[in-house]
């Protein structure tokens, strides 16, 4: 049930990254030369020549030498933080008081667009690397989205009426909760991660408007396989998420060393994984 929500979800979401991730301009492209060679695939794209599991692969090849220079990355440390913050205030007496106190402010009955933009400023004042701090930053965005809004879906359709704005994250603030939405969240991680690299690539090659519309649909139909890719890679972060959560982070905030070791582990994991596929298919 989960996988089906959350896939329908991101579906949702993909047609957006476009536009989003597209214009921001904030770093520079690791290997070059390999990631316009997967854009010169994608321009050749067409439904007589189906290479998108070549593109794919040739895409998670590219993102997997780049994993290791995350997973100690304070950008993205600090966007799991947040999300951390947010699941540990739905448990206290006073949740906007304690999330003050860490930095994040928002106003009673707060929506979507506010937390969305609590993020960006979160990331902003704790990051070094502004390339990886905006893609996770945009993770976390999409992953709160898609989970507030199956949250409050049914919670509507169950009780009826507007629902607590921390109810959503009392449901994710415990060990099965938690192993969802961390899972939910590495996996638009990665995803953005593709993306961005591909679309950057892209308009340093396009000279028309023409052909980047065009590129951007071929785009989304290789992505679309991207994306079940990565929630399909991130189910190996679930194996160990639910146990983390339980002695870290149910009763107490865990500390930075701790954080810092389930984002290291969780990226090591995903790295893993996304080695063993590659070469499974070889």
């Amino acid at each position: 049930m989960m996988t089906i929500k959350y896939i329908s979800a991101l579906k949702h979401y993909n047609s957006s990254i476009v536009s989003t991730m597209g214009h921001e301009r904030i770093g520079h492209l690791p290997n070059t030369k390999r990631w316009r060679n997967i854009v010169n695939e994608l321009t050749e794209f067409s439904p007589k020549n189906n290479n998108v599991a070549s593109i794919a692969n040739k895409t998670t090849k590219n993102v997997v030498s780049q994993l290791e220079r995350m997973n100690q990355d304070k950008g993205v440390l600090s966007s799991f933080s947040y999300l951390l913050n947010l699941l540990h205030a739905s448990r206290q007496g006073d949740p906007y008081t304690y999330l003050e106190k860490n930095g994040i402010t928002l106003s009673p009955s707060f929506s979507l667009l506010e937390l969305a933009r609590s993020i960006k400023q979160f990331n902003q004042a704790n990051c070094e690397s502004n390339e990886y701090a905006t893609i996770a930053s945009q993770a976390l965005i999409d992953t709160v989205s898609i989970w507030t809004r199956q949250e409050q879906q049914q919670t509507t359709l169950f009780f009826g009426g507007e629902a607590d704005p921390f109810e959503p994250w009392r449901r994710a603030a415990d060990a099965g909760g938690f192993s969802e939405i961390s899972r939910i969240y590495f996996s638009n991680f990665i995803g953005r991660y593709l993306r961005y690299f591909l679309e950057r690539e892209a308009s340093a090659s396009f000279k028309t408007l023409f052909d980047r519309n065009d590129f951007n649909n071929r785009l989304d139909k290789h992505l679309n396989e991207i994306s079940k890719s990565a929630f399909e890679t991130t189910k190996v972060t679930e194996q160990f998420a639910a146990g983390w959560y339980n002695k870290n982070a149910l009763k107490q905030f865990p500390s930075s060393n701790d954080v810092k070791g389930f984002v290291g582990y969780a990226i090591k994991k995903l790295k893993n994984n996304l080695v063993f596929n590659l070469n499974d298919e070889d």
